[in-house]
């Protein structure tokens, strides 16, 4: 009879096994916090979009000398559908400064914005450029820029520096891009910074843009020097007249 009895007793205790305890916990901890101890501590899961202050099309091309506006491109659908927004910039610029044959003298900016949402995946040239049948020509590099004209508490501002090689080509097609992001109120130059900056548990809001700087013919050295002379003029622009205030948007969602 007793053996009968531990018998029978056998598969209960088999899930009464640390493992499974440990899985029971973690989910009754995981139902909590999504529910009134969630709504308490104010954490939030999916976030909420910022608009734009003022359209990045917007931007006053006056404000932006001695770069001149050559031409303000106009996406295909299918590209707008691939980047995932429609709200962007691409323009191509010439610095008015730069003798005519010099490789800095035509600049092409691209700049792009999300908000809103789960998670925020960036694009980035780092993997755009590989579906263009191009290969890094060396190791991306993430450098930080002294820009002058850029507020204080935001300086320096860190920028991702990419070499790019088309081996199919003859001539080897070789193309620098330089770029750096603002996600709620700051600058990365990462996809990984921008997820640690958009997924706070309390914050109610989350947006990012990059902003891709890049010159054809120039080398990699010469790209960085270039981009730093541009960022210096646009980002300061971008910061106040563009990009929401973070900040103040979250300070208005707590009162």
């Amino acid at each position: 009879m007793l053996q009968n009895d531990s018998t029978k007793s056998a598969p209960r205790s088999r899930f009464l096994n640390v493992p499974f305890m440990i899985a029971v916990a973690l989910l009754t901890m995981t139902a909590v916090l999504s529910g009134p101890v969630a709504d308490c501590l104010h954490i939030r899961e999916g976030k909420e979009p910022l608009p734009l202050r003022t359209p990045l099309g917007g931007l006053d091309d006056r404000a932006i000398h001695p770069y001149r506006v050559m031409a303000r491109s106009v996406l295909e659908p299918e590209i707008v559908d691939a980047l995932g927004t429609d709200q962007y910039l691409s323009w191509a610029l010439e610095d008015t400064r730069v003798p005519a044959a010099d490789p800095l003298r035509f600049a092409h900016l691209f700049v792009t914005y999300y908000s809103g949402g789960r998670s925020l995946a960036p694009h980035r040239p780092d993997l755009c450029y590989l579906g263009a049948g191009y290969e890094p020509e060396r190791a991306h590099e993430n450098i930080d820029l002294d820009l002058p004209a850029v507020n204080d508490s935001l300086r320096p501002v860190p920028v991702r520096v990419c070499t790019f090689v088309k081996t199919a080509i003859r001539d080897r097609d070789k193309e620098s891009v330089v770029y750096t992001f603002f996600a709620n109120g700051r600058f990365a130059a990462t996809s990984y910074g921008v997820r640690r900056l958009t997924s706070g548990l309390t914050n109610r809001y989350a947006f990012y843009s990059k902003v891709e700087i890049k010159f054809q013919g120039a080398t990699r050295e010469q790209c960085v020097e270039g981009a730093r002379k541009l960022y210096n003029v646009v980002l300061p622009l971008l910061v106040e007249r563009h990009w929401p205030d973070y900040e103040a948007a979250e300070r208005a969602a707590r009162n």
